[in-house]
């Protein structure tokens, strides 16, 4: 073996030590600092919606970066603390008076006829029984894992005010690392605003409008707790085919066993016709924004994303998986691993 080549795969070798010295330490400082990649993940994600915005105030208008950070800033604080307190105060204080014995009754006595008509037990009663409280649990799991929620925010909104403060440096910093070039870099951006806008403005956005729309028609219709069926119907919205079907049909149902037929039809209706298209009246009105993201990716997102960041997860989550199927598809087109007619 020649000196060049012993010279070459000493380099090789140093150079995979140093990567896994990198890897290492990257790994360490994750681990201690996890409780804060949703903040981080917050700022992003804040930062691509704002960045028009702060380059219209300190470019065109000539105001002080610093000036224009800390009022965007500011207005991001406002919105969160508006929503922290709807979560907070509205929501989580109507969960002790959720009473769901009721409908567990009127579907205990369905599941005994359907049995008795059937001659066997389509669900075990005791599933039933059991499940009166899981929607309150549910619930309440969902809101105790935001107690982190102000921690947060705030590391959230430092992080932001020095990406804005320091936006043209850090986009030229992070274009000269990236390890794409060219036509994958205007992909890349152009791909993520997209999914940023769909995931992180698309989602609370259709969630906020059919929480709203479901609110309008409980309170019509004389329910109890609208405030908190109506955050259940918004949530049950991410999930796929059914969605706020799985609280409007079964709140129908229910209405009429209870003597109420033209209510629980009217609900009924009012689900599958208003609440349930809500989603769709959005995406047509915000078509340029928000992108079709798959069904299946919201609800694989926040199945992932609820775990690791709590109710950023909603957010996050959906973000995190379409990031990642991005990347491959770059990745893939980068290296040239796909024939020319599919690249």
């Amino acid at each position: 073996m020649t000196d060049g080549t012993i010279g070459k795969n000493n380099a090789f070798f140093r150079q995979l030590l140093y990567i896994g010295i990198l890897i290492t330490i990257g790994l360490v400082i994750f681990t201690q600092l996890q409780f804060f990649v949703g903040s981080f993940l917050g700022a992003i994600t804040m930062y691509v919606v704002l960045r028009t915005v702060l380059f219209r105030l300190t470019e065109r208008w000539n105001w002080k970066p610093w000036v224009a950070s800390l009022m965007l800033v500011l207005a991001t604080t406002l919105l969160l603390s508006g929503l922290g307190f709807l979560i907070f105060e509205v929501i989580a204080s109507e969960i002790p008076n959720v009473d769901t014995s009721k409908i567990v009754d009127v579907f205990n006595e369905l599941l005994r006829r359907a049995n008795h008509l059937l001659g066997f037990a389509i669900v075990p009663e005791n599933i039933i029984k059991g499940s009166g409280g899981t929607i309150t649990k549910m619930a309440s799991m969902l809101l105790n894992t935001t107690y982190s929620f102000a921690a947060n925010v705030f590391m959230m909104l430092v992080i932001l005010y020095f990406m804005l403060l320091h936006a043209r440096t850090m986009e030229r910093s992070a274009n000269r690392y990236l390890p794409f070039r060219g036509h994958s870099q205007q992909v890349i951006r152009s791909e993520v605003k997209s999914i940023i806008f769909s995931n992180a403005v698309g989602i609370p956005l259709v969630m906020f409008a059919q929480a709203a729309a479901s609110f309008l028609v409980y309170w019509a219709l004389g329910v109890n707790n609208a405030v908190f069926w109506a955050f259940v119907t918004a949530v049950c919205g991410l999930i796929p085919m059914v969605g706020t079907a799985i609280v409007t049909v079964p709140m129908g149902v229910y209405m009429i066993f209870d003597d109420s037929v033209w209510m629980g039809i009217i609900m009924i209706a009012c689900g599958i016709l208003i609440v349930a298209n809500v989603d769709n009246l959005c995406r047509i009105i915000l078509m340029k924004k928000i992108s079709n993201t798959h069904p299946l990716i919201v609800i694989f997102g926040v199945i992932l994303g609820i775990p690791l960041f709590g109710f950023w997860g909603i957010i996050f989550g959906p973000l995190l998986i379409s990031a990642f199927l991005l990347l491959i598809r770059i990745y893939y087109k980068e290296y040239r691993l796909l024939p020319p007619s599919e690249s």
